[in-house]
């Protein structure tokens, strides 16, 4: 369970994005340890959990103060990608958002990807509906970009890896827009791909592509220099429910 606390919310009294990918992330943790994999067991051997790829949609924000339950659970695996689904639910059992991620299992010290079937090989699928959609797909590459604005990596956004934590890249997306575009719109989904590491004091240009007349939005973080994506996501806006 968790509540929207003063810091997660907006200027509108509502949840920001990043601070519901936080709870995922967070909620996806504690139910890795419960399972036996969490970071304590692949730190044995030397490894850790990276999120490679995440999609969330939200129907409805919820308000300060409120209560929300992120239910998890391990989707199999797909080559490299462990997948995982969640569902965000307000306590009565409705559910407002939810999402599909897929995660990769790093060497600490090679920096590599390996395999994660021989991690999760104990684990029994639970019996739940799958969540509807998909991510393995590769994104279109982006092209005709503009540039929104540069961010230096502070320390806040670091996590336990000594990289920049999944919700700050959203974070950076959400500070990229003015006042004026968050009061007229809001976003419905995002699908985020993590393409590289990112370190403290790195500079980073935030840039986006032209929107669709859907409403969908391809933005991008680029390592400056070289140039070199750290991230790509596609933002999907609608106007703002007041």
């Amino acid at each position: 369970m968790f509540r929207v606390r003063t810091s997660d919310a907006d200027l509108f009294g509502l949840a920001r994005l990043d601070a519901l990918f936080s709870c995922f992330q967070e909620a996806a943790g504690h139910h890795a340890q419960e399972l036996g994999v969490g970071r304590a067991a692949l730190g044995a051997h030397g490894c850790f959990w990276v999120l490679s790829r995440c999609w969330m949609q939200i129907g409805q924000y919820p308000a300060w103060g409120r209560e929300f339950v992120v239910r998890t659970w391990p989707q199999g695996v797909h080559r490299l990608f462990a997948m995982r689904h969640f569902r965000l639910l307000d306590p009565a059992g409705g559910e407002f958002g939810s999402g599909i991620s897929a995660w990769v299992i790093l060497d600490a010290a090679k920096r590599r990807p390996v395999r994660p079937g021989p991690f999760l090989e104990h684990i029994v699928m639970p019996n739940e509906p799958e969540v509807e959609g998909g991510i393995l797909e590769k994104q279109c590459s982006a092209q005709e970009m503009r540039q929104l604005g540069v961010i230096t990596v502070p320390y806040s956004d670091l996590d336990v890896n000594q990289h920049v934590n999944n919700a700050a890249y959203v974070r950076w997306i959400l500070d990229s827009f003015g006042q004026g575009q968050h009061e007229m719109e809001q976003i419905r989904s995002i699908r985020i791909d993590y393409l590289a590491e990112t370190l403290l004091g790195e500079r980073i240009s935030i840039q986006a592509q032209s929107r669709c007349p859907s409403g969908r939005q391809t933005i991008v973080g680029l390592r400056t220099p070289p140039a070199q994506s750290v991230f790509q996501a596609e933002v999907a806006w609608q106007h703002r429910v007041c």
